[in-house]
């Protein structure tokens, strides 16, 4: 049974708000996370089109800044001279350092090769040249290659997983670098898998170097009333290989009457892996049934412990109502949303639980885990006019990304991963960017499509968490209605216009007993508004920058920091 209590308890959070001087950035500012905070400073990366955004075709810079503690600038590194040639992908950091890591492509020798460097604080200068990290057989350029660098192994190492699929094959390249960033382990695993119905979910390694894969497996069929061809989730695959890429063993994770429709697997402090997820008790895999949470065995990847919490779905993610003091706009889109969901024109991914935070309790290393009901929809649709003294008529098409972040999940379980509660969070928050263009043909370019899909987006909905004392606290924005922790069921009020009507949230909730308290930080306005999503936290506080992007100006950045008492 699930747990839910809109009571207060005994003694509860204190919540201050510190707010830098504001910042100017350029204008073409797509995402932006504060990455790390010492006591020289803080630093934060962004990437930026450098190009009007009114144009197809745009270069990109990432940057890194730094500032001291009254957010006074120390320095703003663009890394167009040493990114030439190369496709960045990410700054990542261990302990306090810092390493930027990029990709080339070799059209003579057919190979993808990964490179990384680390990052000299005080400047922002690369520490030498990049090293070449892996060097990896791929046909072509065209060849869809991903990589993934993360801290692992309580945050000494790297773990770089790359994608080096071809049409005909499924390949996943993996490696562990020091600290110096030399190869520890250095594999390629090839699968037997359809590249188009395969997608990798998870990678992660033991502490006896056995590797561990976790994949979803898709089949085609057609769906909607054009019978549009679309891949659905089959089943989960998880397989474990040697440190050589030798495959030890294939692990069942779905049990005589739950399958397995999500999963994620997790490091506790000790290097033992943990499998958790959702489940469903129908072999269609429609509906969440319930929670998991699976030990994983060091050696050849079997599941030693099973803990399961049922979940009545039916109340998650519906228990909200559209708040009725919205503007015009806001109501003509979802007027619209709902036209091209009927029309079948939505490319929309359906409701679903999603994974976003795994904090372990320093108390009794318990591991407390979050998630949160994710979907993003894109739609267009044309209007025309027809003007009577040319005898023409006029076409504006819309483009529209719109993502819905809705209930949060918390469960809290032992060392062990027996569960031993479980408790909901209803809310209900929506975003959309969007753009137009009018003229005498049907159709146009989505000039904003790059901003909904660079990562900065969703940028004022979710949540970050931390662990403070015997409490997990949420940070979050919500409508200035739900002042209140609304109890399992109670209708909550739908929040779209941030800049009015949202106020930023602290939620304690006690480890022990799941009972949850809320109070206001700070209210949101149309200068700032909190982005928890992107925050950073060190110990009790909260690094939380609040960005307003301007079509034809520059971008307006403040940073907000919330110390917890």
């Amino acid at each position: 049974m699930l747990i839910f209590f809109s009571a207060g308890v005994c003694f509860s959070q204190q919540y201050k708000i510190d707010w830098g001087e504001e910042i100017k950035l350029k204008k073409g500012t797509a995402d932006l996370d504060i990455i790390m905070a010492d006591n020289t400073g803080l630093f934060f990366t962004e990437e930026r089109r450098n190009s009007s955004m009114f144009t197809i075709m745009g270069s990109f810079s990432h940057k890194l800044y730094k500032f001291d503690k009254n957010y006074s600038e120390i320095f703003d590194k663009d890394y167009k001279k040493e990114l030439k040639g190369l496709e960045f992908q990410s700054f990542q950091t261990i302990g306090n350092d810092i390493y930027l890591f990029a990709t080339d492509y070799f059209r003579k020798e057919k190979a993808y090769k990964v490179y990384g460097a680390k990052v000299d604080k005080s400047s922002g200068d690369l520490l030498g040249d990049f090293s070449e990290l892996g060097s990896y057989e791929l046909e072509s350029k065209k060849d869809d290659y991903e990589m993934k660098v993360s801290p692992v192994r309580n945050g000494s190492e790297f773990l770089m997983v790359s994608n080096i699929s071809a049409k005909d094959r499924v390949s996943i390249a993996v490696a562990v670098l020091d600290k110096s960033l030399k190869r520890k382990v250095s594999t390629v695993i090839n699968l037997s898998f359809e590249p188009n119905l395969y997608q990798l979910e998870d990678v992660q390694i033991t502490k006896n170097n056995r590797i561990v894969l976790l994949g979803r497996e898709y089949e085609e069929t057609q769906i909607g009333k054009k019978k549009r061809k679309r891949l659905v989730f089959k089943q989960y695959s998880m397989g474990v290989y040697d440190a050589d890429g030798k495959k030890i063993n294939d692990v069942k994770v779905d049990a005589e009457d739950r399958y397995i429709i999500s999963g994620k697997l997790i490091e506790q402090p000790d290097g033992q892996l943990m499998l958790a997820g959702f489940y469903c008790n129908n072999a269609k895999k429609v509906d969440i049934n319930g929670f998991y949470l699976n030990k994983v065995n060091p050696e050849d990847g079997t599941l030693l412990l099973s803990s399961f919490r049922e979940i009545n779905s039916g109340m998650l993610g519906q228990s909200f109502e559209d708040a009725g003091d919205e503007d015009d706009e806001i109501k003509d889109s979802r007027k619209q949303a709902k036209k091209a969901k009927d029309d079948d024109d939505a490319d929309e991914f359906p409701n679903s639980f999603v994974i976003k935070s795994v904090d372990i309790n320093p108390a009794d290393n318990s591991v407390i885990i979050t998630s949160e009901v994710s979907r993003y929809t894109h739609y267009t649709y044309t209007t025309q006019q027809y003007n009577s003294s040319t005898r023409s008529w006029t076409y504006t098409t819309y483009h529209v990304h719109r993502f819905d972040n809705k209930d949060i999940l918390i469960i809290n379980a032992d060392k062990d991963g027996n569960i031993k509660w479980l408790n909901a969070l209803p809310k209900s928050q929506t975003e959309e960017i969007r753009s137009s263009t009018t003229g005498s043909f049907w159709g146009s370019y989505d000039r904003m499509s790059y901003f909904a899909t660079r990562g900065g987006m969703p940028y004022y909905s979710s949540y970050k968490s931390l662990i403070k004392g015997d409490n997990l606290i949420l940070i979050l924005n919500d409508h200035n209605s739900n002042n209140v922790n609304a109890a399992y069921g109670d209708k909550v009020k739908s929040v779209y216009n941030f800049r009015k009507r949202s106020s930023a949230y602290g939620i304690s909730i006690d480890l022990a007993t799941g009972k949850m308290t809320r109070k206001t930080i700070a209210s949101n306005n149309e200068e700032t508004i909190l982005m928890p999503r992107h925050a950073f936290v060190t110990d009790n506080e909260l690094y939380v920058p609040s960005w307003r992007m301007h079509l034809l100006a520059k971008t307006d950045l403040k940073i907000a920091k919330i110390t917890i008492k």
